[in-house]
């Protein structure tokens, strides 16, 4: 018994020092921040949905791009590659100013409008997950082809990007 306990002991002393799982964390995190500034500004998902989302990743995915006179064309994105404003008290600061435009499927501009939304999210973590609505109401928009484009401005970095969509609203 006295032998077992002393291998015991000898074995416990000489085991190499585990990493705490946060340290391990940490770890991991600073390898993905360090890919993630790598990236530049782009979309991971975008999407048409049937009602605004209700966080991030939570959201009803529509089925089509097909929409009816007056019903309101709303998109969920997750924009990644952004970067973060320091802002005193260690906080973080993530400022989108996005712009959209419709043409027609002959190709004039229906709308263009510069700073149709402002998304700004101020944390204790430099963020990564983060999600923005965009909705519009066509109202008296004639049935027809569209192309809606949105272009994303991070103002914490100076990056822009662009995506579009395609869409049709269909005759009464």
């Amino acid at each position: 018994m006295r032998l077992a306990l002393i291998l015991g002991t000898l074995v416990f002393l000489y085991q190499p020092a585990l990493s705490a799982p946060i340290d391990v964390l940490t770890k991991a995190e600073e390898k993905a921040y360090e890919a993630w500034g790598k990236l530049g500004l782009t979309e991971r998902t975008y999407t048409f949905v049937t009602e605004p989302s209700k966080g991030y990743g939570i959201y009803q995915e529509k089925q089509s791009s097909i929409f009816k006179p007056g019903e309101k064309v709303i998109t969920y994105v997750e924009p990644i590659g952004f970067g973060w404003k320091e802002l005193p008290h260690d906080m973080y600061e993530l400022n989108f100013v996005s712009d959209v435009k419709i043409k027609a499927a002959n190709g004039d501009v229906l709308l263009d409008q510069k700073g149709f939304a402002k998304n700004v999210l101020q944390s204790h973590n430099a963020n990564m997950e983060f999600s923005m609505d965009f909705t519009l109401t066509l109202t008296g928009a004639p049935a027809g082809q569209y192309t809606l484009s949105y272009t994303i401005h991070d103002m914490s970095s100076d990056q822009t990007s662009t995506f579009d969509q395609d869409f049709t609203i269909v005759a009464e």
